[in-house]
């Protein structure tokens, strides 16, 4: 299970099986075999660990995890590579493979995927890790999702495209800064651990990656009163991103307040009513959601 297949590995299962990578779907295989150690060694893995994948592929990283964690949880949504991973795999005691959409919609993680982790987390008593190469299109939902849950995993570890990278980790009054910078980062730490190039996936894709470590952290997520408030919160400032933050949080305030008042209260939470909403550190929009919140 240790062996991590090749490009031309991975060519070849997919060719006797009369497939070819759905580049639309995110099919994009991590082929560097050291890059999926050093995954699997960020996320310092230990038996009674519970691991969730998503877009397990044809297992090429499944394999490298089941030898290390407690149980894996691989989800893989095409049931042809799904079947391709069961039987490279099928020694694999460990590891239950669904064939499901990670997402039950655009926000939210498909329940049969947590119940699987929770049953197995139950089991060992060990923390719960992301750790996978993540399909583009899922990342940012998966990542907030599970970063926000009450019970979130311990760590997360992962390739992802570089701008949602950069999205996760950005700063105030960069271009990648926004909601789900702020989001994330009001209830984890965030750190880019390497810039991937193309070369190192195949087929290759139009754009660099990057490979992103998540870890949630109670300190911070107890700075926060009431998440729902901050997500209104996040999502009112960066609702209108050209205008001032005043202005944009009277434009989604439905009770009618005015751009003058939203002002003041700005002025009350210490933050410059004159700025956007993108200049905000995330301790600020953490203190204005709390001040909302009247906690």
């Amino acid at each position: 299970m240790r062996h991590t297949p090749t490009k031309t590995e991975i060519r070849n299962m997919l060719a006797d099986a009369g497939l070819r990578p759905d580049t639309a779907r995110g099919q994009h295989f991590l082929i560097d075999g050291n890059l999926m150690r050093v995954l699997v060694a960020e996320a310092d893995l230990h038996p009674d660990d519970t691991v969730l994948e998503v877009g397990a592929g044809v297992g090429n990283l499944t394999g490298l995890l089941a030898a290390e964690a407690g149980r894996v949880i691989a989800v893989e949504a095409d049931p042809n590579l799904a079947e391709i991973a069961r039987d490279r795999l099928a020694d694999a005691q460990n590891l239950d493979l669904l064939v499901v959409d990670a997402l039950a919609d655009k926000h939210h993680v498909a329940p049969a995927v947590l119940d699987a982790v929770r049953r197995s987390h139950e089991a060992l008593g060990g923390p719960v890790k992301l750790v996978a190469n993540l399909p583009y299109q899922a990342a940012t939902p998966l990542v907030v999702d599970l970063v926000l849950d009450a019970a979130p995993p311990e760590r997360l570890v992962f390739t992802v495209q570089e701008e949602v990278g950069e999205r996760l980790a950005g700063e105030p009054g960069t271009r990648a800064y926004g909601p789900v910078s702020v989001l994330v980062q009001a209830v984890a730490e965030v750190e880019i651990l390497r810039s991937l190039p193309p070369t190192v996936f195949w087929p290759r894709p139009k754009v660099r990656s990057a490979m992103v470590a998540v870890r949630p952290s109670r300190r911070r997520r107890a700075r926060v009163a009431d998440l729902a408030m901050l997500r209104h919160v996040v999502a009112s400032l960066f609702g209108h991103r050209r205008k001032r933050a005043a202005r944009s949080l009277a434009l989604a305030d439905p009770s009618g307040g005015t751009a003058e008042e939203w002002a003041a209260t700005l002025e009350a939470a210490g933050l410059d009513p004159a700025a956007r909403g993108e200049a905000y550190a995330v301790e600020g929009i953490i203190r204005l959601a709390n001040r909302l919140a009247k906690v």
